[in-house]
């Protein structure tokens, strides 16, 4: 026998009572990838320990999930890019931008593609340098992110021709000042760094999921994929749900 809470008071588990969101998180199928793929931003997050969850990354690499709709305004870092490319025209530079600069990588080493687009890529002679926008406030992410440009960008099959083979130098462009990375900042640390990482991410097994209530806020991976971020008041919620929709 199916029971119904009273109409005059419906529970706060009610189907009704539980936000729009969750239900579709709890309910949106992943998408199997036919190779694992992951993005620049995915990995800086890892690199710098801005994030611990290494199972959230694993699954974003081997499943494609629903996006979900973003509230960023790109106006400021669009106005910001301008301003900075007509500055390196301006010094002799012949540059590129955004999607221009579109890269998909698949490594040698690893069954795994890596896909980014830097902001600027800038020529001058044999001078190269990359570079990065950034309006909000400096992260150790940011630097990850231009170090991973400068080691992939040599060797992506749309960037290497214009870098022979040699890493460029990297640049982080904020509001209040330039932050400078040298090529010698993709040093051996980086590359054991990144190599432990892609070996984590290639692995047909997942590693432990590590929730913490941060991550899990703002993870992207739905709640039907992956039980540890639920608590046992949002499993209920999740049975509650199933079963009224029987």
């Amino acid at each position: 026998m199916k029971m119904s809470p009273p109409s005059s008071q419906q529970h706060k588990c009610h189907p009704k009572n539980i936000p729009n969101t969750a239900i579709k998180n709890m309910l949106t199928q992943a998408q199997k990838r036919f190779k694992p793929y992951a993005t620049v931003t995915w990995l800086s997050e890892l690199l710098a320990n801005e994030k611990e969850c290494e199972y959230a990354l694993w699954k974003r690499t081997h499943y494609q999930f629903e996006s979900q709709p973003s509230t960023y305004d790109p106006s400021e870092h669009d106005e910001m890019l301008i301003k900075r490319a007509e500055k390196l025209q301006n010094e002799g530079f012949t540059v590129s931008v955004e999607n221009q600069n579109s890269f998909k990588y698949k490594s040698q080493n690893f069954n795994i593609c890596v896909a980014g687009r830097p902001d600027i890529i800038a020529i001058k002679d044999d001078w190269a340098v990359v570079e990065d926008i950034k309006t909000g406030k400096h992260r150790n992410s940011h630097i990850m992110q231009v170090l991973l440009y400068m080691s992939i960008l040599p060797f992506a099959p749309e960037t290497q021709h214009l870098f022979k083979g040699h890493i460029p130098h990297g640049r982080l462009v904020y509001r209040d000042e330039i932050l400078e990375l040298p090529k010698w900042s993709v040093d051996q640390k980086f590359r054991q760094r990144l190599w432990q990482l892609m070996v984590m991410l290639c692995n047909s097994q997942p590693p432990n999921p590590t929730p913490s209530q941060w991550e899990c806020r703002y993870c992207k991976i739905p709640f039907a994929d992956c039980p540890a971020k639920l608590n046992q008041g949002e499993k209920a919620q999740t049975i509650l749900v199933a079963v009224a929709e029987k």
